[in-house]
């Protein structure tokens, strides 16, 4: 295979990233991705642990004259977000991620048609490139490579970390060069489920399709207010409710709970005939297009004569689905009161299913304070039992303060202003990192996040900068040197 990668620097991390590419490593499934980094490992004669969840720790000794050095953790995670285009047959399981090579005269590295993976694969090339280059001046290090951080942090969470000794750790988990990472927000998965019944309908069946939304992370994006394709739905479906009577057959909206949801179908029966409901399409388009405007411009309301079903969920559970989709918040909650840009509490239904009469909103809850997540968190089981389902919690992780007096951050702001003449910012970010798992478990440990500029992440026009790439390497190799 052609290596697409080969002409661009820094070769060694280059090599790296698409071999990562070349491995399926969609969240829960980082088997053979955990194995390579053993086997990296092994062929490069490097001490190494790895626990029965994925998680891999590669060992290397200090540099000469660096021995009595504090030890250095460099930390990033191995899975990553599957999301693809509509038209994609991209099997996330056993197919390679695709390198778009028309992309990268432009300076970007991008995949066809999927996310790429840059978000986290390129820390794995970082931290693998500097294990494999003996001439670099470095402390003593531990490469902590986590499984499942997509998914709320599971790998992280399981780790055992007194196999680690490091005084210092540099996550690379973060997508703006020149931002440093000093503090993030706390994070829930919580899952709404209800069983319904399902009966014969005589009615004609549409397909209402929300398409064209920018999507984005729920995290660093959220603050934008770009719509959710999920809660659109909600307010397609009322919107026909009210001069119609309908049933849902089947609903279908985005892949993970971390990302905003930018596609959408509903399957309906419907008394209202196809004129009407592709007039009342058009109409929310343009309304929504209104509403949106400079913020998600490209927003469409679809509708399309579909299969006829024989059975659909009774009006009742279809009232109560509408119900959920239509009253749980979305999107920022609350803002830091000294800054209004901060966004300190927030909700994202990432994921809404509707199959073989169960229904699924899967949530992202984010923030800064316990007290509010856990509120977020109730609110979503008291709809859960008002509607007479269920709720499931998993991935809980905390936050992650701020440290005023981080020695880290201080060394790093000073190297960054010494390569590039300028200073670099300092942000506590609304989106969830490892970091807060680390420091609840190693309260000494000085902790900082940095990466290069990505864009678009969890999505599939996700991509990343070449030139940002090998500048952030370089401070990296410049900041071990100076630690």
């Amino acid at each position: 295979m052609e290596r697409k990668l080969k002409s661009y620097k820094p070769e060694k991390v280059m090599f790296y990233f698409e071999n990562i590419c070349n491995i399926p490593h969609v969240s829960h499934h980082t088997e053979a991705i955990s194995g390579y980094c053993e086997n990296f490992a092994k062929e490069h004669g490097l001490r190494y642990y790895r626990d029965v969840a994925g998680n891999v720790v590669i060992y290397k000794k200090a540099s000469a004259g660096y021995e009595n050095h504090d030890t250095v953790i460099l930390q990033g995670h191995i899975d990553m977000v599957g999301a693809k285009t509509n038209a994609s047959g991209h099997d996330f399981l056993k197919d390679i991620i695709n390198i778009d090579e028309d992309a990268l005269e432009s300076g970007y590295i991008t995949a066809v048609d999927t996310t790429l993976g840059a978000d986290n694969g390129i820390a794995v090339a970082y931290m693998l490139a500097i294990l494999d280059d003996d001439t670099i001046a470095h402390p003593p290090l531990e490469a902590v490579f986590t499984v499942d951080e997509e998914v709320g942090l599971l790998g992280a969470s399981a780790l055992d970390t007194s196999v680690l000794h490091g005084r210092y750790m540099i996550n690379m988990d973060s997508e703006e060069e020149g931002v440093f990472i000093t503090g993030c927000a706390g994070g829930l998965r919580s899952d709404l489920m209800m069983d319904t019944v399902m009966d014969k309908t005589e009615n004609a069946v549409f397909r209402i399709i929300t398409k064209g939304l920018k999507g984005g992370h729920s995290g660093s994006d959220i603050g934008t207010g770009r719509p959710s394709a999920n809660v659109i739905t909600g307010r397609v479906l009322e919107r026909i409710r009210q001069t119609a009577d309908i049933r849902i057959v089947s609903l279908k909206g985005g892949a993970v709970d971390n990302a905003i949801c930018n596609y959408a179908e509903a399957v309906i029966s419907c008394t209202a005939d196809y004129d009407m409901i592709s007039e009342l399409c058009a109409i929310m388009t343009r309304e929504l297009r209104e509403e949106y405007a400079g913020i998600d411009d490209d927003i469409l309301i679809e509708a399309e004569t579909a299969d006829n079903h024989a059975e659909a969920a009774s009006e009742g559970d279809t009232d109560r689905i509408i119900l959920c989709l239509r009253q749980l918040p979305y999107g920022v909650i609350s803002r830091n009161a000294c800054n209004i840009n901060m966004v300190e509490t927030s909700l994202n239904p990432g994921v809404m299913l509707y199959e073989n009469g169960v229904f699924r909103l899967g949530y992202s809850i984010r923030s800064s304070h316990a007290s509010a997540k856990r509120e977020l968190a109730d609110r979503i089981r008291n709809m859960a039992e008002y509607v007479g389902g269920r709720c499931e919690e998993s991935g809980d992780y905390p936050s992650w303060p701020h440290r005023h007096n981080s020695l880290l951050c201080r060394m790093a702001g000073q190297v960054y202003n010494e390569m590039y003449h300028k200073d670099p910012a300092f942000e506590i970010i609304h989106a969830g990192l490892e970091c807060g798992i680390f420091a609840g478990k190693m309260p000494e440990l000085d902790i900082i996040s940095y990466g290069p500029d990505m864009y678009d992440v969890h999505t599939y026009d996700e991509r990343l900068s070449i030139r940002s790439a090998e500048r952030v390497y370089d401070f990296t190799l410049k900041l071990l040197e100076k630690l």
